[in-house]
């Protein structure tokens, strides 16, 4: 069986983005704030791995090369 093991952060967020994550918890969406970021950092991880931004990149410069066309 895998173990889950864990790392504890201190992150500085935004009055804004705290009110936004409480708001989620309180509505029944996650049951704690950790479980908020967690997922969005899972998301923003999967969908921006270094082979993606690379080849987001690449059509970003061809695109320019071509005149935008």
């Amino acid at each position: 069986m895998a173990q889950n093991h864990s790392t504890r952060i201190e992150v500085k967020l935004p009055e804004a983005v705290c009110r936004q994550l409480d708001e989620l918890v309180q509505r029944g969406w996650f049951r704690r704030r950790e479980d908020v970021i967690d997922l969005a950092l899972r998301k923003f991880l999967n969908t921006h791995r270094p082979e993606l931004l690379e080849r987001f990149i690449r059509e970003d410069v061809e695109w320019g090369l071509r005149g935008g066309q």
